[in-house]
């Protein structure tokens, strides 16, 4: 009779968390679920709480009560498995934070485990990237491109048609692609991608103008014309300059 009362009081299994969902990557407007299984926690109160960066934590629910006021939010109990799965619908950005499941066995005493929940959202360019650079020959030039997204953005810097770019190659990997000497082979299209892998990447068009002096281009056909009296003739002059040159005819 001493051994069983004895027992009774020390032999008392310390309640534990058994299982906890691993961290978890989603993207926004997804359902994910978050399961803590417990072991001789029946008579333990069992909470899920957000814990937010730089805040403080939040009750999201009680043992098989929910505590927070967001319809996104539902909770399961499963007596078999003594699992409480939260489920979380139409996840936001602002729903990246830990989630952590407790056992509280006293005012400072309990036993906690805890997953993360990481928000993926695609790349977005932003507004602030060169969409435009115009520059004298010879001169440098940098087009910039930044992007916001969860995972960071990777920028590659392509050319239209896959040129080879002034920098050699076809890609050129950085936020910032810097041309130290413009040549006017280099004015055209490029292209600013932003991928992290999350949904389809983003891609800006920049145009490159290069102002250059006009300058003729030489046809050894047209330098003599001959043509019979009385008949038309035509003189062709080409010219190739940006901005475009005005061209006068003197006799």
């Amino acid at each position: 009779i001493l051994f069983s009362v004895i027992c009774t009081v020390f032999c008392q299994r310390t309640p534990t968390i058994s299982y906890i969902s691993p961290n978890i990557s989603t993207t926004r407007s997804s359902t994910i679920d978050m399961d803590c299984s417990v072991l001789y926690a029946t008579e333990y109160p069992v909470l899920w709480k957000k814990q937010e960066e730089g805040a403080g934590p939040i009750p999201l629910s009680e043992s098989s009560s929910l505590i927070i006021r967001d319809n996104r939010f539902s909770l399961r109990y499963d007596t078999a498995s003594a699992t409480y799965t939260l489920q979380l619908k139409d996840v936001q950005k602002s729903d990246e934070a830990r989630y952590e499941c407790q056992i509280i066995l006293g005012l400072n005493n309990k036993v906690s485990q805890s997953t993360y929940l990481r928000v993926q959202e695609p790349p977005i360019i932003d507004d602030n990237s060169t969409r435009s650079v115009v520059v004298n020959e010879f001169s440098s030039a940098s087009l910039q491109c930044t992007a916001t997204g969860s995972p960071k953005p990777r920028i590659e810097w392509r050319r239209e048609n896959n040129a080879i770019l002034p920098t050699g190659g076809i890609i050129y990997r950085g936020n910032t692609m810097k041309i130290h000497s413009v040549k006017k082979e280099d004015r055209g299209t490029y292209f600013c991608v932003a991928d992290n892998g999350v949904g389809k990447p983003a891609k800006r068009n920049v145009a490159l103008e290069v102002e250059f002096p006009p300058n003729i281009v030489d046809d050894p056909q047209n330098k003599v014309i001959k043509q019979a009296a009385g008949y038309e003739v035509l003189l062709v002059c080409s010219v190739e300059s940006f901005p475009p040159a005005s061209i006068t005819w003197v006799h």
